[in-house]
């Protein structure tokens, strides 16, 4: 087989695991949805994400604001609303950004995408959240 179909494989198969659309419930009844990684976005390794963050989106910050991976890579966000309106969270990337759903309070959604060492800006896209303090930097280590 060569690189390129196992590519597309990889690439279809974080799409199916970070695909579902639709909700499911957590523990504790707090709905989970997920938002697939964007169309033509690389794909993760094989071992899946080099890391995970996860970001607690509360009027008007984000949780932590300016977290660091020690890895560059695929870099899974779960975002969860623990505020009391409705919050996202949108990450821009080297080569683009991703947004989450629109989260209504207690909801988590999961968004993906590769980083290269950098320092990336993430934020609330709804309204005018951002420019109320929900923005920080994500800084990406190799």
């Amino acid at each position: 087989m060569s690189a390129r179909p196992a590519h597309l494989l990889v690439l279809a198969a974080l799409a199916v695991a970070l695909g579902g659309c639709g909700e499911q419930r957590a523990a504790g009844g707090a709905a989970a949805r997920t938002s697939p990684v964007p169309v033509g976005a690389p794909a993760a390794p094989a071992g899946g994400a080099a890391a995970t963050v996860d970001v607690s989106l509360v009027e008007y910050r984000l949780e932590p604001a300016d977290p660091r991976v020690a890895r560059s890579g695929v870099v899974a966000f779960v975002a969860t609303n623990d505020g009391q309106k409705r919050h996202a969270l949108a990450v821009d990337g080297p080569a683009g950004g991703v947004r989450s759903v629109t989260l209504r309070p207690g909801e988590r959604a999961t968004i993906a995408l590769r980083f290269a060492p950098g320092t990336y800006k993430w934020f609330c896209p709804i309204a005018d959240h951002e420019r109320r303090g929900m923005t920080g930097r994500v800084r990406v280590q190799e």
